[in-house]
C-alpha cells in the first residue's frame, strides 16, 4: 500500500521537473565548457549571476499542451574490475570522465538516463572488482546518468551496509538508486520510483534473479525484489504473488508508463528462459509497459509485444542490452547498446512513438587493436570516422571487428535496420 498522499506526490513530481531543468542545464554548460575559454571574464560573471538569480526564482505552472514527449536511454551492465578502477586514479583520487567521453553526447541528449550499476561503492582504499570509488557516480551523472539500478547480482556482496552506503552515494552524487532499500519503511515509502519527464508521469521497478547465490540475512526481505523464489539455486520458481504485488504498489501511483528494469537470465549466454518469458508475461499482464533486461553481457532480442495485452500502445521488451562498461575476456561481451525510446502523451493516451539503439564498444587498452585506453566507443561514430578519415580513428582491424558488431546486434535483436541510430 502507497504510504504517501497524492499531494506529496504532486509535489515531488513538481520537484522533478524542476531537478529535470537543472540536470540539463549543467549538462548543457559541461558540453560548452571548450568554448567558454574565449568568453570575457565580464561575460562570464554574469552568466553566473543570472544563473544563480533565476535558478530558485517561482514557478509558474504553464498548461499542459495536448501533446508531449519524452526520450529516455536505457544502458547493460556497468562492469569493472580493479585494473581499470586503478587505471583511472590520479594520486589519491579518481577520474572515470575519460570513460565517458565518447559516449557522453548520446546520453546527456536525452530526457532520462538509465543504467545497471553492478557493483557497491565503497572507501577508496577498498576498491576491487565490483567495488567503486565514489568518484565514478559523479562522472556517471556528468557523463547523462540519471537512474543507477542497484537490484542484480551485487546488491548485498558488502551486506545490508555495503547496500545502504551504495544507495546513500548514488542520492549525493544526484541520482536515484533503483530496487534496493535500506529499511522496511524505506522499501514501504519508495518501492516505487516515480519520475516526472516532460508531462509523463513514469513508475520504475526492479528485480533481480538473484544475489551472487548468496542468501538475503534474515529479516532483511525488504531489501530488494527477488524474481524467484529459489533464487539461491534453481531460479525456475517465479515468485508471482511478490511481482504482482510490486506491480500493484506502481499501478496506485496512476502512472502514465510503468518500466521494469530486470536482472535476469544467463551470463554469457544468447538463450531466453523458459522463465524469462514467463515472468515478462506476467508483469505485463499486470500493468507494466517496458521491460529492460540485464545480467547476460549479451546484446539480446527486443521486440513490441502484442497490443491487445493492454491498451498502452504495444508493451516493448528488451532482453538484454549487453555491457555498457565490460570488464569480460570475450569480445563479444564488449558489444553493448544504447537504448532509446521515445515516449508519446496526446491528451490521457500513451505510447512508444519511437523505438532507436545505438551500438556501444567497451575498449581496454591493446595492441593488436592499437586501443590506448578503457573507453566506451560509440560504434557508428567510430566507423564514420575511420571511413572519413578522421586523424584520431580507430585501427584497421577495430574497424573491421566494428563493422561486424554492428551485423550481429541487428541480428540478436531481431528489430528492423531501420531502428538502428544513424
Amino acid at each position: 500500500m502507497v504510504d504517501r498522499s497524492m499531494e506529496n506526490l504532486e509535489e515531488q513530481l513538481r520537484h522533478d521537473r524542476r531537478l529535470g531543468r537543472t540536470r540539463r542545464r549543467k549538462r548543457r554548460m559541461k558540453k560548452l565548457l571548450p568554448l567558454i575559454g574565449i568568453l570575457t571574464a565580464a561575460a562570464v560573471i554574469g552568466i553566473v549571476i543570472w544563473s544563480s538569480t533565476h535558478r530558485d526564482a517561482p514557478e509558474t505552472e504553464a498548461p499542459a499542451p495536448d501533446s508531449v514527449t519524452a526520450v529516455i536511454s536505457f544502458v547493460g551492465d556497468i562492469n569493472l574490475n580493479q585494473d581499470m578502477i586503478r587505471a583511472f586514479q590520479i594520486g589519491s583520487d579518481y577520474d572515470f570522465s575519460p570513460l565517458f567521453r565518447r559516449i557522453t553526447p548520446r546520453l546527456a541528449s536525452t530526457d532520462l538516463t538509465v543504467g545497471n550499476l553492478e557493483g557497491n561503492i565503497t572507501e577508496a582504499a577498498d576498491v576491487s572488482d565490483h567495488n567503486y570509488p565514489a568518484a565514478l557516480l559523479r562522472d556517471l551523472y556528468a557523463a547523462g546518468f540519471d537512474i543507477l539500478q542497484t537490484a542484480n547480482s551485487y546488491s548485498i556482496q558488502n551486506g545490508i551496509s555495503g547496500l545502504t552506503a551504495t544507495k546513500q552515494a548514488i542520492q549525493n552524487a544526484g541520482m536515484d538508486a533503483l530496487g534496493t532499500w535500506v529499511s522496511p519503511q524505506d522499501r514501504e515509502e519508495n518501492g516505487v520510483l516515480i519520475r516526472d519527464v516532460n508531462g509523463i508521469r513514469f513508475a520504475f521497478l526492479a528485480f533481480t534473479k538473484g544475489v551472487n547465490n548468496l542468501r538475503l540475512p534474515d529479516g532483511a526481505d525488504y531489501c530488494v525484489n527477488l524474481l524467484y523464489r529459489d533464487y539461491d539455486t534453481n531460479y525456475t520458481e517465479l515468485d508471482r504473488s511478490a511481482m504482482i504485488a510490486a506491480a500493484e504498489q506502481a499501478r496506485a501511483y496512476s502512472p502514465d508508463v510503468i518500466i521494469a528494469m530486470v536482472h535476469w537470465g544467463s551470463e554469457y549466454d544468447h538463450s531466453i528462459a523458459k522463465s524469462q518469458k514467463e515472468a515478462a508475461k506476467l508483469l505485463f499482464e499486470n500493468g507494466v509497459n517496458v521491460i529492460i533486461g540485464s545480467h547476460s553481457h549479451y546484446v539480446s532480442t527486443m521486440q513490441l509485444e502484442s497490443p491487445e495485452i493492454t491498451p498502452f500502445g504495444g508493451n516493448f521488451i528488451a532482453y538484454s542490452l549487453g555491457d555498457f562498461v565490460s570488464a569480460a575476456d570475450t569480445s563479444s561481451a564488449r558489444n553493448g547498446c544504447v537504448l532509446r525510446l521515445s515516449f508519446l502523451k496526446d491528451g490521457s493516451e500513451v505510447s512508444i512513438q519511437e523505438v532507436q539503439y545505438a551500438p556501444t564498444y567497451s575498449a581496454e587498452p591493446s595492441d593488436s587493436l592499437q586501443t590506448r585506453s578503457y573507453e566506451i566507443m560509440d560504434t557508428l561514430d567510430s566507423i564514420r570516422f575511420y571511413q572519413k578519415e578522421y586523424y584520431d580513428r580507430v585501427s584497421d582491424r577495430l574497424y573491421e571487428q566494428l563493422v561486424a558488431s554492428v551485423e550481429k546486434i541487428k541480428e540478436l535483436t531481431k528489430l528492423p535496420d531501420s531502428l538502428a541510430d544513424r
